[in-house]
């Protein structure tokens, strides 16, 4: 099954954590970046598509306490308005209906992920509509959505024991066309991040 982006919250062993994932079949030459230690880009390996910000963008913020997964450049607005105090349902309602979904060939979602607050929410603008939630997490749960295929919030058999894990395992996912992945895993009173690019 092709789903294109996903987004994912998750939580094991106590600590709440999101993972992000690319698939691609048509623009399959990218990479995540770890650029520092709060954020993680989604990067062409050429100058081929850099400056497009469908397919070079921050896919991994953290800051306040929060952290974000999302599928293009509203990951940014995202923090942002948490950073100015908005609750983190609200920040992702607003920023997801302010971006809309994205204006190409396929009328592409926006999704994203957040953790804030020890508490986990799921977000997609598609062409049919908005759908923010918090989504209540007990030990062993994951919930994702995606740009394709998987458009509702629906579980997902998925467990993490950090950042590294989580972006490994959202990559081993049973989905078409792997790309690359990123994970954010909360360690203390912060997250640590981590990516993987396959072999």
């Amino acid at each position: 099954m092709y789903v294109g982006r996903l987004a994912c919250v998750g939580k094991t062993n106590g600590r709440l954590w999101a993972g992000y994932r690319v698939s691609s079949r048509s623009f399959p030459d990218r990479h995540a970046v770890k650029l520092n230690d709060s954020t993680v880009a989604i990067m062409p390996k050429g100058v081929k598509g850099m400056n497009s910000p469908y397919l070079s963008y921050n896919c991994v913020k953290v800051a306040q306490g929060s952290a974000i997964v999302a599928n293009g450049v509203h990951t940014d607005l995202i923090i942002e308005k948490i950073a100015m105090g908005y609750p983190a349902r609200d920040a992702i309602a607003l920023s997801l209906l302010a971006m809309d979904y994205e204006k190409d060939a396929l009328d592409t979602p926006r999704i994203a992920g957040a953790i804030a607050g020890r508490r986990a929410y799921l977000g997609i603008v598609a062409r049919g509509g908005l759908n923010v939630s918090e989504v209540p997490l007990n030990d062993g749960d994951c919930f994702m959505v995606a740009v394709y295929g998987k458009t509702s919030f629906s579980r997902l058999e998925a467990e993490a024991a950090s950042a590294g894990d989580v972006a490994k395992r959202m990559y081993g996912l049973m989905f078409e066309y792997p790309v690359c992945a990123a994970g954010v895993y909360e360690e203390g009173d912060g997250f640590e991040i981590g990516v993987y690019n396959g072999q």
